[in-house]
């Protein structure tokens, strides 16, 4: 089984984030999973990497060409080039069976929309899970809710995905569905 972890590549980011994202990682390699991931070696991204590989554990890293030199800090990984952002999401999404976004910018909220949106047309047996720390999304779970007010979006969008405010609530959430997928 196979997760995939959207999280931050900033290298300006507060050491919580990146303690939060090693502990994340510990666990999650420790149930074997497998990581899949948008192939950077510094910030959360690094420390989820680099934990998957001192564990043992198979890693499948994607990026464009822009960032293709990234690729070569990856010993250990299965990289993966290609030629743009939705190729490299459509190949991650599918490649992964739970779905998890931790704190990040742009490229985070981006799979995480992604992974919502395709996960709602097939209703495929994913699990997805957005963590919360701190209510870091806290402004965009109030977009959303807003918007399923107004009728722009469905009132079951938020059946579609978990969120996790800690580690514990985490592992709840993936125990259960590594269990069901047995």
């Amino acid at each position: 089984m196979k997760v995939f972890i959207g999280s931050s590549a900033s290298k300006t980011i507060d050491e919580s984030y990146l303690i939060m994202a090693r502990e994340t990682a510990e666990y999650l390699a420790s149930k074997g999973l497998d990581l899949v991931f948008g192939g950077a070696n510094f910030s959360m991204m690094g420390e989820c990497f680099r934990t998957f590989i001192e564990k043992r554990q198979k890693v499948d890293a994607f990026t464009v060409n822009f960032y293709k030199d990234d690729l070569k800090e990856l010993d250990g990984a299965t990289c993966h080039l290609v030629p743009n952002t939705l190729e490299r999401f459509y190949k991650m999404y599918h490649m992964a069976d739970i779905f998890l976004i931790l704190p990040g910018g742009i490229g985070t909220l981006a799979e995480f929309v992604c992974a919502l949106e395709e996960y709602r047309s097939k209703k495929e047996n994913k699990l997805i899970l957005i963590y919360n720390k701190d209510g870091y999304y806290n402004n965009i779970f109030e977009w959303m809710n807003e918007n399923i007010n107004r009728g722009f979006l469905s009132q079951t969008l938020n059946n579609d995905f978990k969120v996790v405010e800690n580690l514990d609530s985490l592992k709840y959430y993936v125990e259960e569905f590594m269990e069901a997928e047995k």
